[in-house]
């Protein structure tokens, strides 16, 4: 009942607006649509896609890049660019068959113009077949860093000229996501049309449901609990429902989920601060983890950051765009910032600023 990896089979696939997405993301591919799916960190984006791939598998080529080992880097190589899945057949003409062992780093490509050129290829090979090709990008915010392969440019060129082939990319960065999409208004995404599913966090009533069906005779108030401590997050629920299974204690096995979700938490903010490199962030997220929980106004972090940072207002609004961006910050209202899930208020007041210098 309580899988903590992504889910391939629709029928375990819990939350309306999870199965929704599945349905939207197959329209969009027909229509021959760009895809983005966007959504925090560990709330189904992966299962969505998994779902999909799974229950259409044999109606599409696919080939699936998980990128999520490039989060916290600031270049990679394009060697390390190898899909971690693929329906496409071996059986090829043999120009189609080298570039796949090329793209898949069977054959080791002699440089980027190589690999680009084969990747390509293989491309325009499946894209004459007529049949649609998915290529899927997990955690797609950081395909800018694979310099100096020119990435964006390939997805250009699959926009211009295969109409067969559609891709589809996801971030748990949504915002650092957005900003590829459509960079600013004179410079418009690679794609004529770039179709967006936005994935939430499960409501209160959807985490306690999940939690219900696999835990029938657990009181109801500590469902509750578990669904408010861990904000609502499947995979942190999943994670607590399968511990909850194996010890049979609500106390120990949300506490231990919710270390689980304060270390995931900490990686993630070392890997997002690894890459701006300045101390200016982890200072606003203090100011802000300390306040109270309706929220932290503009002015007060402002006023943080330049007093202690010494960057001046414009930049420190910049760390701040960036934050919410990532996905650290939501802006309820105008004004205000908020911490959106409890373990990551956890995580940061934990956090040491000088752990976070010492990884700058």
């Amino acid at each position: 009942m309580f899988s903590t990896r992504p889910i391939r089979d629709e029928k375990n696939l819990h939350g309306e607006a999870h199965r929704r997405a599945v349905r939207e993301l197959k329209n969009a591919v027909d229509e021959g649509d760009f895809v983005a799916i966007l959504g925090s960190r560990r709330v189904g984006k992966t299962s969505v896609i998994n779902v999909f791939l799974n229950k259409h598998r044999s109606k599409y080529n696919y080939l699936y890049y998980d990128l999520a080992f490039g989060m916290g880097r600031e270049a990679i190589s394009y060697t390390e660019l190898v899909p971690v899945s693929t329906n496409i057949p071996e059986e090829l003409e043999y120009s189609a068959t080298l570039s796949l062992g090329v793209v898949k780093m069977d054959v080791k490509p002699k440089g980027i113009a190589e690999f680009q050129n084969a990747f390509l290829n293989l491309l325009r090979h499946l894209n004459r077949s007529g049949k649609k090709t998915v290529v899927v990008f997990d955690e797609a915010q950081v395909l800018p860093r694979f310099a100096p392969l020119n990435m964006l440019g390939m997805l250009q060129t699959i926009s211009d000229g295969f109409e067969n082939v559609t891709v589809v990319l996801s971030g748990s960065m949504p915002g650092l996501l957005e900003r590829i999409i459509n960079p600013s208004g004179d410079k418009p995404f690679f794609a004529r049309y770039v179709e967006k599913i936005h994935i939430s966090r499960w409501t209160v009533e959807e985490s306690v449901e999940y939690l219900r069906k696999g835990l029938p005779d657990a009181p109801e108030e500590e469902l509750y609990e578990a669904a408010r401590e861990l904000s609502n997050v499947p995979g942190f629920l999943a994670y607590y429902g399968k511990l909850r299974v194996k010890v049979d204690s609500h106390r120990e096995a949300l506490a231990r989920t919710i270390h689980h979700a304060v270390r995931l938490w900490k990686k993630d903010l070392r890997d997002f601060i690894r890459i701006y490199r300045s101390p200016a962030y982890i200072i606003a997220l203090k100011r802000i983890a300390k306040g109270p929980s309706y929220g932290v106004t503009t002015e007060e972090v402002l006023t943080e950051i330049t007093s202690v940072v010494g960057i001046s207002e414009r930049r420190a609004k910049e760390v701040l765009k960036n934050l919410v961006d990532g996905g650290f910050l939501v802006k309820p209202k105008r004004g205000v910032y908020q911490i959106p899930e409890r373990p990551l208020r956890q995580a940061i007041l934990e956090t040491r600023l000088e752990e976070i210098e010492k990884s700058i």
